[in-house]
């Protein structure tokens, strides 16, 4: 198989220690190893924190603050003003579901697949008399026939993941944020699958607000993340946690006004994790070099090979084929004891991890980044094999 990569994957593979050690790493749709880059900036700031103490912030503090919200911005098609750090995805979202103005009886609409970051902060509203609709789901996903069979008067918001972590669906976001757009509806986006493996653009695709969690698709330190929200929407929002950074004149501390801060500065809590920070802004700054848009046509070509393989050696594969709806992700069913076979891989250097539906299914899931290569699916491919062999 003759596949190509738009960028010279070899300097990219020695940035990461975990292809450098031979394994097949498969699983960054569960958690990304570091690349060296971003590595070392967390080393580096930590080594600031060690000899300065509070002289860091001065030091890293200025820059990170200023800058990163500037480096996602541009990530993600926003305003720097538009931009908040948070530890993860489902802080995120909890933000802006409890900040929008959603009265009782307005619904919000998600398909029926969606990780429960992207489920339990809308659900939760139902203390508030809000509706949450759990969408059948279509070809691995959110569907706009869904949406219309689905959708009233009441409705407010339609929560998705970009790129959904069981069935490995890319949704159609430009569709899906014109259909938002046509019946008044705000688009809430679980963006920890798609940023760094799917181009964003937020105002291309009216999106309204996102969250992203490091650990996955951005290659950055688990426990720190960001969430972006358009600064309209802001202006409607009512923040449900206030801390000392969230409102102005917030360097006078014994001076107690709670007059919130313009746009997204009104979430900013309290103390930032520095080290976190310095290791999402070499994330960022690694993906964009590489190119996010070159990211997503090498892992796409990837992906339609593993599926053709993973056919021809008899697995049923629920991954969209059409590579417009999928991204890095490939889920295939796997009656054997998944488990089993996820220990047998990984002695053989092969990452990846088991699944159930909601049904207690068993599958497989096989995810990829840009520095995986055609010899690394062919060794799932070939370990695969070798494995029911010697079950049977």
């Amino acid at each position: 198989m003759n596949l190509q990569p738009p960028y010279d994957i070899q300097h990219l593979r020695n940035q990461f220690e975990v292809a450098q050690a031979g394994l097949a790493y498969l699983n960054h749709a569960g958690m990304s190893p570091l690349p060296r880059p971003v590595k070392q900036a967390m080393i580096a700031a930590t080594e600031e924190i060690s000899q300065l103490g509070s002289g860091a912030y001065a030091k890293l503090g200025d820059t990170l603050f200023a800058d990163l919200p500037a480096a996602i911005a541009k990530f993600v098609g926003a305003k720097p003003e538009e931009v908040a750090f948070v530890p993860n995805t489902s802080t995120g979202i909890n933000l802006i579901a409890q900040g929008l103005p959603l009265p009782p009886g307005s619904n919000v609409l998600l398909c029926d697949i969606e990780f429960p970051s992207n489920v339990y902060p809308w659900m939760n509203l139902a203390t508030r008399g809000v509706e949450t609709r759990l969408l059948p789901t279509r070809h691995g996903g959110l569907d706009l026939s869904a949406l219309d069979n689905h959708r009233d008067k009441n409705s407010r918001v339609v929560a998705v993941s970009g790129v959904q972590f069981f069935t490995g669906r890319r949704e159609d976001m430009h569709a899906l944020g014109a259909y938002c757009k046509e019946h008044g509806l705000w688009l809430v986006v679980d963006a920890i699958q798609m940023a760094g493996i799917v181009p964003i653009d937020m105002e291309g695709m009216k999106i309204h607000a996102l969250a992203a969690g490091g650990q996955k698709a951005l290659c950055a330190p688990p426990g720190q993340g960001f969430m972006v929200i358009r600064e309209e929407v802001i202006e409607k929002m009512t923040p449900v946690f206030v801390g000392p950074l969230s409102v102005e004149n917030w360097e006078h501390w014994l001076k107690y006004d709670t007059t919130l801060r313009k746009a997204a500065g009104r979430f900013h809590m309290g103390t930032s994790n520095l080290v976190g920070l310095a290791g999402l802004r070499a994330a960022i700054d690694f993906l964009a070099e590489t190119g996010v848009e070159k990211i997503a046509v090498w892992v796409t070509a990837l992906t339609g090979a593993l599926i053709e393989m993973l056919e021809q050696a008899g697995f049923a594969v629920i991954t969209p084929h059409d590579p417009h709806y999928r991204a890095n992700i490939v889920t295939f069913k796997y009656d054997t004891d998944p488990y089993q076979a996820v220990q047998a891989l990984t002695e053989r250097g092969i990452i990846l991890r088991e699944h159930l539906d909601s049904e207690g299914g068993t599958y497989l899931r096989a995810s990829t980044h840009c520095y995986n290569t055609v010899e690394d699916i062919n060794r799932l491919s070939e370990a695969l094999k070798e494995i029911a062999y010697e079950q049977h």
